[in-house]
This record gives structure tokens, sequence and C-alpha cells, in this order.
């Protein structure tokens, strides 16, 4: 799991009653709140807009992590606050930290700020119920979801993307002819070996081909799929081996839009003859062409790009105004000779197709990823940006999310608690964690075991740390001045703060914390 864009520390939290009273009352029965900062820099309101956070909480403060987490809104300096629909998925814990993946529906005015708050420390919180038009049926990867605005089928046997229904319109994104054992109007991605064949996921037809899991909530229902494609003789024959292909649809709450991310990873070297992603064959309903390229001109009718990647592509109808759009999101191919796709276009039969590849040596390592968001949309004939203004408006607010502002608790007093929250805020500014699957948060100095013991003798703090070898002494001060600093900024009344090296007993590795020791490695690994 990719890390989330925004992450709250364990550290940053405050105690419900602590909060501004100027906005009101919070939910009765919660005692700790973390607050977030949402901020949009765009001229684009954003309303039920999906936000996903990565979230760590002491565990002495929760109980019950999945029943206790709500999220609300401030309505502005003077409140109130108000409740909003939230999701709970992906719980562990690390040494003393509880942590999540949260999902919740935000409201923030254009160019404006909005702060939310992650409410906890309840348990005997109701189990979660919310009404949103999010709905799911069926069993397994098998299913139907909708919402508001569409509803989506999801293949029997291979979990592909089957038949989309607007229900704003008469159009039906279906196909009944396509490759592999059931039409879907989602191909890719697939792969082909210069001397066999095509290898492709929707040959797949159920379980052991590939595995799956789902998350079914009120805000989001989100399937993966993940396995070998294979080539039409089934599993047994050619290099499906040297293959890992992973599917991941995210559907939402009150969006128009579907979320996809497919990624091909390459376990062994192989040549491609070509490999295809964000592959849609959806007929003649919407048989009018447009795109957006490079330079942001929006242009009409079939096209193909060599070595370029448009920004969006669509299927639309004139008439009834209907129109089925792919906003690219993102995308990496890690094969130094393709940094561009190779080509990418429309073709006759209602398709839109992307070679990222073409006749290439693929090494054991390399990966194809794309992240797309698939948006049913409407065409106004004589509107702003040649009439695609619903669809341009969609990829501003998807290309350029809330991001996440300055939300510092309050100060708290000086207790040992508290001070051992400070100490998770420090960092060893050698060691950075880049792709954890829990956010930016970094190895703290308890992390790293440099803190040998703390004491709290009223509002004064004395910390002992202990280098972990001898040439790292020459950093003391830089040690101590930021655990000064963090004691100081999260704490208030703070009297003196003394830091002293030690030096016995010595580090060693196994001072380091579950967290670290996962992250680093040791000696004693290899």
């Amino acid at each position: 799991m990719k890390a989330a864009a925004i992450y709250v520390p364990a550290q940053d939290w405050d105690a419900v009653d602590a909060l501004p009273q100027a906005w009101g009352q919070p939910p009765t029965g919660w005692r700790y709140a973390k607050r977030l900062v949402l901020e949009n820099e765009t001229p684009h309101e954003r309303r039920s807009e999906p936000v996903e956070i990565d979230v760590d909480f002491p565990d002495r403060q929760i109980t019950d992590l999945a029943r206790e987490v709500r999220v609300a809104r401030v309505d502005g300096d003077a409140g109130p606050i108000t409740e909003v629909p939230s999701q709970v998925y992906s719980i562990a814990r690390e040494d003393e930290i509880l942590r999540c993946r949260l999902f919740f529906l935000a409201d923030v005015l254009a160019q404006s700020a909005t702060t939310y708050l992650v409410l906890y420390g309840n348990p005997g919180a109701p189990e979660l119920d919310y009404d949103t038009d999010l709905a799911v049926s069926g069993e397994g990867y098998a299913l139907e979801v909708e919402n508001g605005h569409y509803r989506a089928v999801l293949g029997e046997m291979n979990g592909n993307w089957k038949d989309h229904y607007s229900k704003t319109g008469p159009a039906e994104l279906v196909n009944r002819h396509g490759h592999g054992v059931e039409g879907t109007i989602h191909w890719g991605p697939d792969w082909s070996d210069e001397r066999v064949g095509r290898y492709r996921l929707t040959n797949w037809d159920g379980p052991p081909m590939f595995d799956y899991d789902v998350i079914r909530g009120p805000v989001c229902v989100r399937i993966r799929r993940w396995g070998h494609p294979i080539l039409s003789l089934g599993p047994q024959v050619g290099r499906p081996h040297k293959v890992m292909a992973t599917v991941t649809y995210s559907f939402w709450a009150g969006q128009p839009y579907v979320i996809m991310e497919s990624n091909l990873e390459v376990l062994e070297d192989v040549r491609f003859r070509d490999c295809r992603n964000d592959e849609f064959v959806i007929g003649e309903d919407l048989a009018e062409r447009a795109w957006m390229g490079a330079d942001g001109e929006i242009g009409f009718g079939s096209r193909g790009w060599k070595s370029e990647d448009p920004r969006w592509m669509t299927h639309f109808n004139r008439e009834t105004g209907e129109g089925f759009g792919s906003v690219h999101l993102e995308f990496e191919n890690t094969n130094p000779n393709w940094p561009q796709p190779s080509h990418a276009g429309f073709s006759h039969t209602g398709t839109w197709v992307r070679y990222p590849v073409q006749h290439a040596a693929m090494r054991a390592g390399d990966h194809v990823y794309e992240k797309n968001a698939y948006v049913l949309h409407r065409f106004e004939e004589g509107g702003e940006h040649a009439g695609l203004a619903d669809l341009v408006g969609h990829q501003q607010r998807l290309l350029h999310p809330v991001t996440q502002g300055e939300a510092p608790p309050a100060p708290r007093t000086v207790t040992l608690d508290n001070v051992m929250d400070a100490l998770r805020a420090t960092n060893e500014f050698e060691l950075y964690v880049q792709g954890s699957p829990w956010g930016s948060g970094q190895l703290s100095f308890l992390d790293i075991g440099v803190v040998r013991e703390v004491a709290v003798d009223g509002n004064d703090v004395r910390v002992d740390i202990v280098m972990p070898y001898a040439g790292r002494e020459t950093w003391y001060s830089w040690f101590s001045d930021g655990i000064e600093e963090q004691i100081r900024g999260h704490l208030r009344d703070v009297g003196n703060v003394e830091v002293r090296l030690v030096r016995e007993p010595k580090w060693t590795p196994q001072q380091m914390s579950d967290r670290a020791r996962r992250t680093i490695g040791t000696a004693a690994d290899v």
C-alpha cells in the first residue's frame, strides 16, 4: 500500500476539552482530537472530495480504533463542529502506536482552508452508521457498485470492469465481445512476448489465477486484484511467471468518477513486443472523440500519438451531452529507453489505448504504473473549453487535490507521557524514510533508541541520550538542541530542560523500535 499524501503523527493530538470554545460542542463522549487543516489553493470549490490519510494514535488513548474514530468538520472560526462520513481500514500496530488508513469526504471552498478533527478515545462509541449514496452488492470481487452518478458492474470471472451505466443519460457502456473469458469495457493491462503472444489478465477465469482483496464501506469501495497475466491457452503454458499485474478500482461516494490504478511488475528478465494499459472498449453509443494535448490544446476526432501522452481523452455524444473520459493522473515506466509511451490513440471500435513500450528488453524490477480517473461528464455545445468545461473542471480538481496545512496542537502540560510525545517529533536528519506505508513520518530519537532515560520533576525535564557510536558524538549538540526545541514547542510552562550525554550502557541495535528495525535492518539480518 502506498503512503497517503496526508499524514497525522501520533504525538499530534489535543484533549477535546482544550479545543477552542468558539467552535461549540463536539460530539459527546470523545476525549481526544487530532487537528487537520485542508487547504484548497485552486479556484475550484470542493464538495464531498475524497480524502485519504494515514493516522497514528498512542495506544494508551484508544481501545477500539475501528469503532471509535470519527471525523468532524469545523465550519469557520466559530464552528459548529459537524460529523462527516468516514471509514477506517488497514489497522496495524507498531510498538506503542496504533495506525490506520482513514477515508472521509471533505468540503473546502475555493482558495480557502477548512479544519477537520479526527476524534477518538471513546470506548462506548456506537458502531459506524452513515447514509451515503454509495452502495455495493455481490460477493467477493464480482460486485455491482453504484452511487448517485452511475452503476458499475465487475466481471464474474476475471473481475475486470464489465459495464458502466450512467444515471444521467441513456448511454450504456458495455462490450459483449471483448478479448478474454468475458466481455469487459476495461481490457488492460497486458503484455506480449516477442516470441509467443499476448498475456492478458482478461483470460483469468477466477481464483486461484489471481488473488484479491476488497474494502467495502460508506465512503469508498476498493477492489484490488493481482496475479500473472496468461495466454489464451491457460496458465500452464508460456512464461506468465515473469510478469505480475495488479489492478485496483476505487469507487467513491458522491463522485462521478472511478479511480483505476494498474501496475505491471517484471519479475524476471523478458523481452516485450509491447504492453498496453488504459485500454477501454465502449462501443459507439458515445461516438465522438476529443482530447487534450500535452500543451493544453483541445482537439476533436480520432487521433494517434507517438511518444506523447495526452492529458485526457473522452468519448462523448453531442446530442445527449453525455461523455466518458480518461483523465491521466500518474504514469511511470522504469525502462530508461521509454520515458514516454511508445504510442497511444483511438480506434474505430470505440477503443482508447496506451502502449508504454515497444520491442523492449524489460529487466527484473522494472514496472509500468498508471493512475487514471474515468469520469462521466457533460458536453455543452458552445460552452467553455470547447464544450468540455465539466471534464476540465474534474481534471483540475483531481490533479490539484486539497493539501495538508499546518495544524499544531495546543501546548500541553509537562507530564512524562507528554514529554515522550514531544520526543516522537524528533528525528535523526541522516535517516529519512521514503515510501513508508504510514506516510511521511520519520524515525524519531525514540525509534532509533538513543533516549536512555527521561525524568520529570515539576516542570523541569531531564533527558539522557547515548550516541549510537563514538563518531556520532560530534553531533551531540544537534541532538540536544532538537530535543529541547520539541519539548518547548509541544509543552507549556516548561522549566529547565537538561539533555545529558551518557556512555553506559552502550547503544545496541536491539534498542531500536520494531519499526526502526523493520525500516533500516541490521547487520544480523544479512
